[in-house]
């Protein structure tokens, strides 16, 4: 601890008036903590790296929603064709229609030119066909094949919850940041008052000396204390600076700003309806409802693991009609249609792997569920904790007020004893110091209860709807 050195009559040592920061600088940029919320909304790298990913996951999400669209192709190729006596080249060109069902089958058309590009002499020909297959025991039925859409909507759901999380965290942390750019401007605030004070004191122990009230070497005492408040005064400054560089970097906004927080710290009781709060946690927080979609995921896995074990009976229709030009016959020539019906049955046979993924999906339904379960206990604890939290902090904030106030009193009287003489130096500084922690007590109790309210708001899934942020999703 700093203190005046040398012998009690000598000059006390010189002591360094505060050096400006010099990170942020400028001049100062006054914000509240709404304008830091629309900043931070709009700049925040976190929160535009979120959206970005949106765009791809979005893709993704019409990608898993549209499975049974036709899907058209055209190929083209040209040929040179060699055989003996001869040869031509030969184009080609055969667009087909793929088109999956909803019921498990497939329909697949197929449409193919082929005609020599030699002259009178080339011949061609032209294919058209057309199958369909439908499964009827595995991988059959509107439900099985409907899954993966299903699937695709869960996923969704999550990404959507999980851009939620992420902006309400980047929220949380410029709430809590911009607090503590307003404790440390107060604690700077409350370290120059200190300060103001031991040199008041400073001035009245001088004039005392003068008039002979009071020894020369009592006031080491007071020019100690200033040294002190000097020395702590530039440790707050130093405290401000890295509050309002980590907002800077929440914000994206230059570092050399010299933001300032313009809030006042106004701190209002909360009521809290437990049974309602925790009915909002359960069906508003995050990681439970993405906890309920992978329990609905698990489900949909055990019944398609169920279905891969059946047997694969597939019923297939095939139709195709075929025609070749050729000159020396005088004319095109119709090859006729030829049409397939029929059954295909396969049946596995000492092959356990699929046994092996219906017990697979078995277990982990079952540990999804457990997982479930357990995520409600825990979230159920942690909002009754927040709870505690948010209440015993306004306790500590009144008790903190109440301190601060009989410090106030104690060192007004003190002070008025010192200027009749009855009260040493020593007193006054002691009481000075206690109003100096009475007033950062308040200030953090102050700052604690409105953090623990904001960290409430996280446990129950409701930061953005206190705040009436709605997300451009």
């Amino acid at each position: 601890m700093a203190a005046a050195g040398g012998s009690l009559g000598a000059e006390p040592p010189p002591v360094a008036s505060p050096a400006p920061n010099p990170l942020p600088d400028g001049p100062e940029t006054p914000i509240s903590l709404e304008e830091a919320l629309a900043i931070g909304l709009r700049d925040n790298r976190t929160i535009r790296s979120a959206y970005l990913q949106r765009i791809s996951q979005r893709f993704d999400f019409r990608v898993g929603t549209t499975p049974f669209r036709p899907i058209i192709a055209i190929r083209a190729s040209v040929d040179d064709v060699r055989y003996p006596g001869g040869g031509t080249p030969m184009a080609t060109l055969s667009p087909t229609v793929s088109w999956r069902l909803p019921t498990g089958g497939a329909m697949n058309f197929s449409w193919t030119r082929s005609e020599g590009l030699g002259g009178g002499s080339a011949s061609g020909s032209e294919t058209t066909s057309l199958s369909v297959t439908q499964p009827l025991l595995r991988g059959a039925g509107i439900d099985v094949n409907m899954a993966p859409v299903r699937q695709a909507r869960l996923q969704e759901e999550i990404n959507q919850l999980q851009l939620r999380d992420t902006v309400a965290r980047t929220v949380s942390a410029i709430i809590f940041s911009y607090r503590r750019l307003l404790r440390a401007q107060e604690q700077v605030r409350l370290a120059e008052l200190s300060l103001r004070r031991t040199q008041n004191l400073l001035e009245t122990n001088r004039a005392m000396i003068e008039a002979g009230r009071m020894a020369a070497s009592d006031i080491v005492q007071a020019e100690s204390s200033l040294a002190n408040q000097e020395v702590a005064l530039l440790e707050t400054r130093q405290q401000l600076t890295s509050a309002q560089l980590d907002l800077l970097q929440l914000l994206a906004v230059d570092p050399r700003t010299n933001i300032v927080a313009a809030d006042e710290i106004e701190v209002e009781p909360a009521v809290i309806d437990l049974d309602r709060v925790i009915a909002l946690g359960l069906a508003s927080r995050t990681d439970v409802r993405a906890q309920q979609n992978a329990l609905e995921r698990a489900r949909i896995a055990l019944r398609l693991a169920r279905n891969d074990r059946l047997w694969d009976l597939t019923a297939r229709a095939d139709v195709s009609h075929r025609t070749i030009e050729d000159p020396a016959l005088g004319g095109p020539l119709d090859l006729g249609t030829d049409v397939r019906v029929g059954l295909q049955l396969q049946i596995p046979l000492n092959d356990l792997t699929a046994r092996q993924r219906e017990i697979q999906a078995s277990v982990s339904l079952q540990t999804q569920q457990l997982q479930y379960e357990n995520l409600l206990q825990s979230a159920e604890i942690s909002i009754l904790d927040a709870v505690r939290r948010v209440e015993a902090s306004w306790r500590q904030l009144e008790s903190a007020r109440r301190a601060k106030a009989l410090s106030e009193r104690a060192l007004d009287v003190q002070q008025e004893r010192l200027r009749v003489g009855r009260a040493s130096n020593f007193e006054v500084l002691s009481l000075q110091a206690d109003l100096q922690r009475a007033d950062v007590q308040e200030l953090s109790a102050s700052i604690a209860y409105l953090d623990a309210l904001t960290a409430l708001d996280e446990f129950i899934g409701s930061t953005l709807d206190t705040w009436g942020i709605e997300l451009n999703d």
